[in-house]
């Protein structure tokens, strides 16, 4: 647990000197990588006939992740003085893609009966770009001759390569897929899957900028690089394994073991079922390895389901966690 920072934060300053004691705060400082993201699938519209789909389904990919340089994690966390003619920055990347994906598969049982059986699916994807943007680079501050003097004594440093491709540009395209296998026997269901495997797309009309920081005209600027060429992005590849055990006739345990490619989270719940309504409850360890709780409940009416639930998460730099709600209906 990440102690409470009640101690004070010291300042050392002179005309050419700085010194920042954050005391306690320093560890909230991360030293290594931080980021978030993740793939959605928005919804699929389609039909299935003896287990064969069709359908086109939307995603979105968002990937956003930061690390402090070398200069300013010392001066953070190391108290370190400030220096003269130093830049201190953040490394960062970005990504943002969506579009929609025209989809061929197939799920259904390929041995065994209805008591003990290997069930597959897998399924194809004609991955459409509508819009992607992308970034990569630094953005901080750089220090002048003296640290206190003059009027513009530290400046903005800003370096970022930027592409992207806009709506009404050319889509981008590329194919790729999911695959998975579950073993049933009797009240037991083991299975793992991976999905988006080989998902990169290629963008032939992409706009590359620069931007940076002026510090003559002290203001930012963007300068083309190149205009109508080809980039090539890809969605990370997910893997899932998951076990489900039924206890008795209104009871089912279960657990999960996911890795989207920003680390792998943990996930063991329970759900009780009394007449249409179910109970749920579960805990989790999320990819920073915190411990994360889960509730909800659902009600089934003949054809129809509604189902409300809640999370906690830890997605920011502090240790404090937060609670997503999501609810959804469903026809059976």
């Amino acid at each position: 647990k990440v102690p409470i920072p009640t101690n004070d934060v010291e300042f050392t300053i002179g005309r050419d000197s700085l010194i920042v004691d954050l005391g306690l705060a320093r560890q909230l400082v991360p030293t290594d990588r931080f980021g978030f993201g993740g793939v959605s699938r928005l919804t699929d519209v389609g039909t299935t006939i003896k287990g064969v789909h069709f359908g086109v389904l939307l995603w979105e990919d968002h990937e956003v992740g930061f690390q402090l340089g070398d200069t300013l994690l010392q001066f953070l966390r190391q108290q370190a003085p400030a220096r003269t003619n130093t830049i201190y920055a953040t490394n960062g990347d970005a990504v943002v893609q969506a579009g929609f994906a025209p989809t061929l598969g197939y799920s259904g049982r390929v041995w065994g009966d209805s008591t003990q059986g290997i069930y597959v699916g897998a399924a194809v994807h004609y991955y459409l770009g509508a819009t992607f943007a992308s970034a990569v680079g630094t953005a901080g501050f750089a220090t002048g001759d003296t640290l206190f003097a003059g009027s513009n004594p530290v400046s903005p440093a800003v370096d970022a390569l930027v592409k992207y491709s806009k709506p009404g540009r050319a889509l981008g395209h590329g194919f790729g897929g999911d695959i998975g296998i579950v073993y049933v026997t009797g009240p037991v269901e083991v299975g793992f899957g991976v999905n988006d495997v080989g998902a990169t797309l290629t963008w032939s009309d992409t706009r590359v900028e620069r931007d940076t920081f002026d510090t003559a005209a002290n203001k930012f600027g963007s300068s083309l690089v190149a205009d109508h060429v080809s980039s090539k992005t890809k969605l990370p590849v997910t893997y899932v394994a998951n076990a489900a055990l039924e206890l008795g006739t209104n009871t089912t345990v279960g657990a999960m073991v996911l890795n989207n490619g920003r680390g792998t989270t943990i996930q063991i719940g329970a759900e009780q079922r009394v007449g249409p309504l179910a109970l749920r409850g579960g805990v989790s360890r999320d990819q920073r390895k915190r411990v994360q709780l889960g509730w909800g409940t659902g009600v089934r009416f003949g054809a129809f389901g509604l189902d409300v639930g809640f999370a906690t998460h830890s997605s920011s730099l502090s240790s404090a966690r937060g609670i997503t709600m999501a609810s959804s209906i469903s026809i059976y």
